[in-house]
């Protein structure tokens, strides 16, 4: 063969190797590349952190107890009722962190006794939780007798200043739960 004829041959032979993509040279073989999306990812969200809720609650010790009664067997109906609801609320926390109880008494009588009374209030509701399942160890209670009157009821005598001091006589419940 004639070396001209065998150079374009060569040339012939290469210039349709290029034209068909098809180089037999491994390191310059282009390759089809598939560009695929990645699913849009689903970060789950943190649970919020739980809160701790602060409520506060008063309960008239009318509606609980005799007038100048303290002791658990002298709850009123309505009184059992309130306490229920309560210990209700209670037991639907799904934490509870502590339950301030304090008791209070209206201005009549000796300011000792009624320092007692308030505070036999206070203990009877935190006796009448512990019996319904609330945690002892939860509870605390205080009585702070006649102080952070709501009504003053001034110029009244007898049965009329003892029905106007009536929201003066109450148990305080402070509650802090994670609902």
């Amino acid at each position: 063969m004639n070396k001209t004829i065998h150079m374009s041959m060569i040339a012939s032979a290469g210039a349709a190797v290029l034209l068909a993509g098809c180089c037999p040279c491994p390191v310059y073989r282009a390759r089809p590349v598939v560009v695929m999306q990645a699913p849009p990812m689903q970060r789950e969200m943190p649970a919020p952190a739980p809160m701790v809720e602060n409520r506060h609650e008063t309960l008239g010790a009318d509606a609980l107890f005799a007038f100048g009664r303290s002791d658990i067997n002298s709850l009123t109906g309505r009184g059992r009722s309130q306490l229920d609801r309560l210990v209700a609320e209670l037991h639907e926390a799904r934490s509870i962190h502590a339950v301030g109880l304090v008791g209070y008494t209206d201005r009549i009588g000796d300011r000792a006794q009624n320092d007692d009374l308030s505070l036999r209030r206070a203990n009877a509701v935190r006796d009448y939780l512990v019996g319904h399942g609330v945690d002892a160890g939860l509870i605390t209670t205080e009585g702070r007798g006649d102080a952070d009157p709501v009504v003053a009821c001034p110029d009244l005598t007898g049965q009329r200043l003892r029905d106007c001091l009536a929201p003066n006589r109450r148990v305080e419940v402070n509650i802090q739960a994670v609902r």
